[in-house]
């Protein structure tokens, strides 16, 4: 009936076909509007790393204090449930210091006070295996280190949202 050539063009019309289907149909990368409007109302800013919270309204810490004061843990609980209540489920949790110290003992204070934030965002529904932690000491400092308020500025952790 069909030649062997009509079989074979017909074959790789449609594997085409289907080919062209697939890309048509990839999931949607990036963030949604609803999410980004919920990043900005919890003050996320965006940055070079994603959408972060961190700079207008940071989570601070006591010097060499690792564990969330009340305060803190009630902003970080919010941020969390409002995170998950638009399907944002993956964030990055960076911890910081101020230069008080040796740096070795600041990067792992830094990733203790990444890991408090985690526990807390963990109580409210989000899955530790989508919480990445990093621990990074003094070394992006947002104040100077040579003033009390600076250092105090410096004691704290970005919780940032990847736009993948």
């Amino acid at each position: 009936m069909f030649s062997l050539a009509t079989r074979l063009f017909t074959t790789v019309l449609l594997m085409t076909l289907l080919a062209l289907t697939g890309c048509q149909t990839a999931l949607q990368k990036g963030l949604t509007p609803a999410q980004i409007a919920v990043l900005k109302q919890q003050g996320f800013e965006l940055t070079d790393e994603g959408w972060e919270f961190g700079l207008s309204g940071k989570v601070l810490f006591g010097s060499d204090i690792e564990s969330l004061n009340r305060q803190s843990t009630e902003i970080v609980e919010q941020i969390g449930k409002a995170l998950l209540g638009v399907g944002i489920e993956r964030v990055r949790v960076d911890g910081h210091t101020d230069a008080s110290g040796k740096e070795s003992y600041n990067q792992q204070l830094s990733l203790r006070r990444a890991k408090s934030v985690s526990k807390v965002l963990t109580t409210v529904g989000m899955k530790q295996e989508n919480i990445q932690l990093q621990g990074l000491g003094s070394s992006e400092p947002v104040a100077p280190n040579d003033t009390a308020a600076g250092r105090t500025e410096n004691r704290r952790v970005s919780i940032v949202v990847s736009a993948d």
